[in-house]
C-alpha cells in the first residue's frame, strides 16, 4: 500500500486479512497468470511463495496442477483452505516465514507474486538463488515485485531492470515493467505501484 511501511510481518497481514470479508486480493486470475499457466505441462508440481488468500494457488489447482502454497499469515492460509474445500481442490498449504524458509524438494514451477520485496537485501538474493536451484530443468518461474517509486516503503527496493538481470542465465519468456493502480478489499484506498513482472524458463 502506498504510504504504508510494509514488511514481512505476521501481525500486519493478520489484521488486513482478518478485517476483510472474503479474499483481500480477490480471486479472479490476472491475464499474466492465465498466460503463465498455459506454458506449463499438465499436472505440474508448483510452489506458490506468499500465496495470500490463494488467488494464484486456487487457479493453478483448478487447472489440475499439484500446488504447494506458503504464506506468513495464518488467516490467509485458513481462507485459502476454505476456498479450496469449497471448490473440492487439493492444495498443500502451510504457514511459513521467508526469513528462515528453505525450499524442500524440486518443482516444475515456482510462483512468487509480490512477496519477495518484503525481505532485506541479502535474503532477497538468497531466496531467488534458492528458487532457481529448486526449479527443475525446463521449469518456470513467475515473479512479481514492486520497484522503487514514491510511496514504496518495502524492505527491498528493486531497481529498473534488476529482476530480469537476476535471471540473465535463464530464458526470459516475458518481462514487463509498468505501473498499476489498485485497491485491496471493499474499502481499500486506490493507490499505485511500480511493478516488475517476470516469466522465465530454466535451461
Amino acid at each position: 500500500m502506498e504510504g504504508v511501511k510494509q514488511k514481512l510481518d505476521q501481525p500486519y497481514f493478520e489484521k488486513e486479512y482478518s478485517k476483510t470479508k472474503g479474499s483481500y486480493w480477490g480471486l479472479k486470475p490476472g491475464k499474466r497468470l492465465i498466460y503463465f499457466e498455459k506454458l506449463l505441462k499438465r499436472n505440474s508440481k508448483i510452489l506458490d511463495l506468499g500465496c495470500g488468500t490463494g488467488r494464484a494457488a486456487l487457479y493453478l489447482a483448478k487447472k489440475g496442477h499439484k500446488v504447494t502454497a506458503i504464506d506468513i499469515s495464518e488467516t490467509g492460509i485458513e481462507k485459502l483452505n476454505e476456498y479450496a474445500k469449497k471448490e473440492k481442490l487439493k492444495i498443500n498449504s502451510f504457514v511459513g516465514d521467508f526469513n528462515n524458509y528453505k525450499i524442500d524438494g524440486s518443482y516444475d514451477a515456482v510462483v512468487a507474486l509480490f512477496s519477495i520485496h518484503f525481505l532485506q537485501e541479502k535474503k532477497v538474493f538468497n531466496l531467488i538463488k534458492n528458487i532457481k536451484q529448486k526449479t527443475k530443468k525446463n521449469g518456470f518461474n513467475f515473479i512479481g515485485v514492486f520497484r522503487k517509486s514514491k510511496g514504496n516503503k518495502n524492505n527491498y527496493q528493486f531497481g529498473n531492470g534488476e529482476l530480469s538481470t537476476m535471471y540473465s542465465d535463464w530464458e526470459i519468456i516475458s518481462y514487463k515493467e509498468f505501473s498499476k493502480e489498485e485497491k485491496h478489499g471493499k474499502n481499500g484506498k486506490l493507490h499505485s505501484h511500480a511493478i516488475s513482472s517476470l516469466i522465465s524458463q530454466k535451461k
